[in-house]
């Protein structure tokens, strides 16, 4: 048990985030697939609903569990300002791929060839990004309460 607990130590919150980014994703990417595939609205503008959906649930989810943080403005500006740049990241990506890098498969693979490759890239550059920021607004919160 002693061996297995330092194995662990730190590596639940990367778990946890892992865990809603899945659940979100699972949503965010049934919502492309649907907007897309029933042509409902533009690959780009499906894939900007879903995940602002995806955005909206996993800050719910992942504010107090992952990053130890309250519901504040400034945890929220921190959220959203990684979002954003997520999202320019992810539309940027989906967009490459569907039209590029994934072009002679079908629609369906398509949309999910490109959608995985604007998921998974996304997720490792945000969870840092956030981890990084919100530790120093803790350190800076801990040095000025």
């Amino acid at each position: 048990m002693n061996i297995i607990k330092p194995l662990l130590t730190g590596k639940l919150a990367i778990a946890n985030y892992l865990l809603y980014s899945v659940i979100v994703t699972l949503i965010d990417t049934s919502i492309v697939w649907i907007l897309v595939r029933f042509s409902v609205v533009h690959l780009v503008a499906a894939n900007t609903i879903g995940v602002i959906t995806g955005f909206i649930i996993h800050y719910i989810l992942a504010s107090k569990s992952v990053f130890k943080t309250n519901y504040s403005i400034v945890g929220f500006t921190i959220y959203l300002l990684t979002f954003l740049f997520g999202l320019t990241f992810a539309n940027g990506l989906i967009y490459m791929c569907y039209n590029h890098v994934f072009f002679a498969y079908s629609v369906d693979l398509r949309i999910l060839l490109s959608k995985g490759v604007s998921v998974i890239l996304p997720f490792f550059a945000l969870y840092y990004i956030r981890k990084y920021l919100f530790s120093f607004l803790k350190r800076k919160e801990d040095k000025h309460p």
